[in-house]
Order: C-alpha cells, then structure tokens, then sequence
C-alpha cells in the first residue's frame, strides 16, 4: 500500500536513515546528517509540487519512502527511494514499492514514461529499477562531488507497456 507522507510519519524515515552514507545514497546533497523534520519541511515548501510516499506491506508495516517529481517534460521522476527497514531488504518489496510509484505517477501525471537517476555502483537498486523495466539511458548524465569523492549519476527510464 502506498501512503502520502506527512509529518507524522517523520520517526519512521529517521529511524531508517542510521548513517550519513545512507542519507548520501537515496538522497544525494539535499538533506545533511542527521536528517531532521526542519529539513524535510524546508524541501517541500521549496518545492511544492514533489510527493513523498511511504510504503507498507500488506501487513501495515512501513518498508520504504520515495519521492515523485513532476518535471517540464511531463515524464516524472523518482526519486529519493529508500527501503528504509534493513530487515525487509532482499525480500522483493523495493520491487513491490517501484511498482506502486510507477502506478502512481501514470496516474497522476498521464503518461506512459518515468524516469529516475541512480548511483553506478548502487548495484541493488539497479537490478530493481531493472526488474520492473526501467532501462539505462546510454549517456551519463552527471557526475556528483560530495567531501571529495566522486559519484557518476545515470539516468534510467520507464516505459509502459501499451
């Protein structure tokens, strides 16, 4: 079941984020460690039109958080995907979460298409965004400094089946 995030459901999203390599990950410069509830509420009165979603198994257990971006080309973009309960990793559900988000963004944006970036060696991400149909673009999109170290972004894309 996807469930629009509100502040409420803060707890749950920082207790998933343990570490700032984590943050860094599904997050990429835009929020600092620790993240906070501050941060959070500053990303989206900046930026109004993005949603966050948490994720819960059939059971109601909270799993994952994601985030939609409509962008001016009308194909939207995830972004922010975290299988935030270590425990329920490995077990199909970031599958599971993709696919809610990829419905979710068909819906509400009409369109056929979706997008995101992913890190190079986010080896597991990959082989799930992969698993649902998202294929890489054949261009490097950017590359990322953070503290020194370099990171090479991709961009992906979905396509749904007519």
């Amino acid at each position: 079941m996807l469930q629009a995030y509100t502040s409420a459901y803060f707890h749950i999203l920082e207790s998933w984020v343990t570490d700032a390599d984590l943050l860094l990950q599904f997050s990429g410069t835009d929020f600092s460690y620790p993240i906070t509830e501050k941060q959070i509420e500053d990303y989206q009165l900046l930026h109004p039109d993005r949603r966050f979603y948490i994720g819960y198994t059939a059971d109601g257990v909270p799993f994952a958080f994601g985030e939609i971006i409509p962008q001016e080309n009308g194909c939207p973009r995830l972004a922010r995907i975290l299988v935030g309960n270590s425990a329920l990793r490995g077990q199909g559900l970031g599958r599971s979460f993709i696919k809610m988000l990829l419905t979710e963004s068909i819906k509400l944006y009409r369109t056929k298409r979706v997008e995101l970036f992913t890190w190079e060696k986010n080896y597991a991400a990959i082989r799930c965004y992969e698993s649902v149909g998202f294929k890489f673009l054949p261009e490097r999109c950017k590359e990322m400094v953070h503290n020194g170290k370099r990171f090479n972004i991709h961009k992906m894309i979905y396509t749904a089946a007519d």
